[in-house]
């Protein structure tokens, strides 16, 4: 946990705020809350599970537990309505797979958590751009040819909107591996914009795959805190795709191997270590 964790955590604060319409009072009253946890949380702990904390105390204070509820379905929709340009980026590709990777991160952009700024415009270009788009960090040869052997994978979702794409991608997995299995890892409780089983059921993932809560609220994957059934699951996976920070933030320490983060850097703090600018696409196996 680190200071600019911290400011990031109350800028969330300002965000829920504004987006609520809430009165200067009640932004001060939240941003006393969070700041109040924040000096007496447990500094081991990652800013994942840490703002997992907070946002069950801001729940109660503004009296709905998905106060993101209607723009996360406002992103899933808009997202499903590019589903035909989505195919058809994919399917004029030089490389189908490679193609539904670049994309399926570049949802990651969709995040109302992080200290970036976009939009619909923002967005759309970054994907109809995707052909052209580096991968800064590229393990990308070891995960298809780690899918390829495999039977099962655990894929960990991560926002809204950005779970279309992941859709699209599992498919071209299971193209690439008709024998592979699928889990579709979802949050237990509603957090920001990250992912529900109410998110995967609306986007249809069930088509693609076996779609999974891990019993959790946290902003991200913090594997203690999450079901045994999510746990079993996990450890079985032959293996595990993580998207986002979050999930990389809380999962780089794990034992688990063949596990593969896939996100956009959105910090310094995750960049720098990895010696890429931030806003980098990022396709990472976890080191042992």
């Amino acid at each position: 946990m680190h200071q600019e964790c911290f400011d990031c955590d109350l800028d969330q604060m300002k965000k829920i705020s504004a987006f609520l319409q809430l009165d200067k009072e009640m932004e001060g009253r939240l941003t006393r809350l969070a700041g109040d946890y924040l000096k007496a949380c447990d500094m081991t702990k990652t800013n994942p599970e840490i703002m997992g904390g907070i946002w069950g105390l801001i729940k109660d204070v503004i009296g709905t537990d998905n106060p993101y509820g209607e723009i996360k379905s406002y992103y899933n929709q808009l997202v499903l309505s590019m589903s035909d340009m989505i195919r058809s980026l994919i399917n004029q590709s030089s490389g189908r797979l490679e193609c539904g990777l670049k994309l399926a991160i570049a949802g990651n952009l969709i995040d109302f958590a992080a200290r970036h700024s976009f939009d619909e415009n923002t967005f759309k270009e970054l994907i109809q751009d995707i052909a052209e788009t580096e991968i800064a960090v590229d393990h990308s040869k070891q995960l298809f040819w780690a899918v390829k052997g495999s039977r099962t994978l655990l894929y960990l979702g991560d926002n809204c909107g950005e779970i279309v794409l992941d859709k699209h991608f599992i498919s071209l997995l299971k193209e690439y591996n008709p024998e592979l299995y699928v889990y579709y890892g979802v949050r237990g409780q509603p957090i920001v914009n990250d992912v529900t089983a109410d998110d995967a059921s609306e986007v249809g993932m069930e088509e693609a795959a076996e779609v999974i809560s891990n019993g959790d609220g946290s902003l991200g994957t913090v594997l203690p805190k999450t079901s045994p059934h999510f746990q079993e699951i996990f450890s079985a996976a032959d293996v595990v795709i993580c998207k986002g920070q979050g999930n990389y933030e809380g999962l780089q320490d794990c034992g688990k191997e063949n596990l593969f983060f896939l996100f956009m850097a959105k910090c310094d703090l995750v960049a720098e270590p990895l010696g890429v600018k931030r806003m980098s696409v990022v396709c990472m196996k976890k080191e042992r």
